[in-house]
């Protein structure tokens, strides 16, 4: 409980940032319990493929109703977990103790563009975004995954999606690169922004 509760306080600082308003400690918690079992992998490693690209269980969106359900809605960063080079979700929020780095917001522009939002170190902070291309594949090398295919060999794997009072997804990505040039991956859970959070969040571009 301890953890669930550190983990509400980290998340509402980051949706303040935006000029968000935060949902109540209740619903986090649910949030969280509802999507652990995703975050744990169902209860078995992720796989990492021959070229260190990681991967995790679940998925199967189809295109319409993946189209329905992301296209023309903001998605908000709810918390973000690394997985280490065993396959495993490591319990801490990957930017709690992170200065400087502030997870990605999305916005799906239509079935081929979508428009992330970060805040530039460089730019005191300042909310910029950029417009990134990508192709959508349900049945990813021969798997029953959902990927977005984003540009640079970037990639998006949505392992599960719920449209209920929360609209939610959960997904694999990469994080960055280290210093001894390894990818990082994790896991985040991202939840629908309200009409007023995504104009809120378009209207603070600098």
């Amino acid at each position: 409980m301890k953890t669930i509760k550190s983990f509400i306080g980290l998340t509402l600082v980051l949706f303040a940032s935006f000029a968000f308003t935060a949902c109540s400690n209740e619903d986090e918690a649910m949030l969280f319990s509802e999507w652990k079992t995703y975050l744990d992998n169902h209860g078995n490693n992720y796989d990492y493929d021959d070229n260190g690209r990681c991967f995790g269980d679940g998925g199967g969106i189809s295109t319409e109703n993946f189209n329905q359900t992301f296209i023309g809605h903001g998605w908000k960063n709810y918390g973000t977990w690394e997985i280490d080079e065993n396959g495993k979700r490591l319990s801490n929020d990957y930017y709690s103790n992170m200065f400087g780095v502030s997870p990605t917001y999305y916005y799906f522009d239509n079935e081929t563009q979508l428009t992330t939002y970060y805040h530039s170190d460089a730019e005191a902070g300042a909310v910029k975004k950029n417009v990134i291309s990508y192709s959508f594949n349900n049945r990813y090398n021969g798997s029953s995954r959902t990927v977005l295919l984003l540009e640079s060999d970037k990639y998006l794997q949505i392992t599960g999606w719920t449209l209920g009072s929360q609209p939610s997804f959960c997904m694999v990505h990469s994080l960055g690169v280290r210093s001894n040039n390894r990818e990082i991956y994790g896991v985040s859970i991202y939840v629908q922004m309200t009409d007023k959070e995504l104009s809120d969040l378009q209207n603070s571009v600098k």
